[in-house]
């Protein structure tokens, strides 16, 4: 289904609830970090969605009612991100669970979609368990999860020769630790002869990276493989030169246009290699998401991250599937999103694996760049993974659910 952006004007004119659909209110339940750790990151993800809801009703709504975001802060905790989306499902009469930044706090939203029997789209927490130890049938991942992240990274990894000993690093909770033990499983299949030395782990969020990076570096490696996001990447990337990383050795990390927006032109120039879900510069630039980026940059001033463009995608998503069933919630949809094609923002033709509720979008991996054309630097040598080609089988999947029994 092919949705048209709307001029800044119309978005600014639905922002304040001039919706153009009519009937009675299709609610969303908008769980996600406003504050804590994941706030910069939400609020993208939220402003993506945002735009989504403007273009939707635009034109008439999902099956002729008005989509209405109901918005609530988890604080970045699983706890408060549960009972937000309990109080929505069991008072508001929500159709759809959406939002969640922390894939801790995913987990506890999951829960909640289970018991209430509610869609739920992820499109920024990506745990692998969400899809494994604790799936669903109500779980639906729009976005590469965690594990398939991490692989796509050993593999570009794996391709760099020269490189022979790695140090990994991670934020100490669930996607951190994830990642980190995706990365070296996948690494250590690839390249047997790669050494990976003990991961090093520091809280979220966690500002003097000076430790941390001095525990890296005391074995050599030729590559930092960082799991970490947000302010702390931020301060990894500014103290690690201090430090010396990037002069001897190289980082590794989740790259996504956040970041790069963040650092500008502190980034260091060369040695720093990232991994992202939807950088906006490396997508098949196409008419709808040149629209799309127009359209953002006039509602809220800059450039659309990759978060942006999940929450677009994740919303557009739902619409698609919510039409070919004819319903807005349960189980219907659920079977809709099986079995349905999705052209987005980030990719076309994606499908859902109804095993594990697995889309099979992409990840993409390349290297620092300061292009002229943008006042923050990107990336270069972009290498886009087929999300099909990162997951696991259903074979492997069911063996690990066995083992969590």
């Amino acid at each position: 289904m092919r949705v048209q952006i709307l001029c800044a004007a119309s978005v600014l004119a639905l922002a304040a609830g001039a919706a153009l659909a009519e009937g009675e209110a299709l609610k969303v339940g908008y769980v996600t970090g406003l504050t804590g750790a994941c706030a910069p990151i939400s609020e993208d993800g939220l402003n993506g969605s945002k735009l989504a809801v403007a273009d939707l009703n635009a034109k008439g709504g999902i099956l002729g009612r008005p989509v209405e975001l109901l918005i609530r802060d988890s604080q970045t905790k699983p706890e408060e991100g549960g009972k937000q989306a309990r109080e929505l499902a069991a008072s508001e009469g929500i159709e759809m669970l959406t939002g969640v930044c922390s894939s801790a706090v995913m987990l506890a939203v999951n829960e909640v979609a289970k018991e209430f029997k509610l869609p739920h789209l992820a499109m920024i927490g990506s745990t692998q368990k969400a899809n494994i130890e604790a799936f669903n049938p109500y779980f639906i991942q729009t976005q590469a999860n965690a594990t398939m992240e991490a692989r796509a990274a050993a593999e570009y990894v794996a391709k760099k020769a020269e490189w022979t000993r790695i140090a990994p690093m991670g934020f100490d909770y669930e996607w951190g630790h994830t990642s980190v033990e995706a990365f070296t499983a996948r690494l250590k299949e690839l390249r047997p002869d790669i050494e990976i030395t003990e991961p090093v782990y520091m809280k979220v969020g966690e500002a003097n990276m000076g430790p941390y990076v001095t525990a890296a570096l005391s074995s050599k490696p030729d590559a930092v493989f960082a799991a970490v996001f947000g302010g702390g990447l931020v301060s990894l990337i500014k103290q690690g030169q201090a430090f010396g990383l990037f002069q001897k050795s190289n980082l590794v990390t989740l790259l996504t246009v956040d970041t790069l927006q963040s650092m500008g032109s502190a980034m260091p120039k060369d040695h720093v290699y990232g991994i992202a879900r939807a950088p906006f510069f490396a997508l098949e630039q196409t008419p709808e998401l040149a629209a799309f980026i127009e359209a953002y940059r006039a509602a809220y001033g800059e450039y659309p991250t990759d978060w942006a463009i999940n929450g677009y995608d994740a919303m557009m998503f739902y619409a698609k599937a919510a039409t070919d069933a004819g319903e807005t919630g349960g189980d219907a949809v659920v079977a809709a999103f099986q079995t349905g094609s999705f052209d987005g923002l980030k990719a076309k033709g994606l499908k859902l694996r109804g095993f594990d509720g697995q889309m099979d979008a992409p990840a993409y991996v390349g290297e620092v760049n300061f292009d002229p054309a943008f006042p923050f630097p990107t990336m270069k040598n972009v290498e886009k993974f087929a999300g099909a080609s990162l997951m696991f089988s259903e074979e492997t999947i069911q063996a690990m659910r066995d083992a969590a029994q």
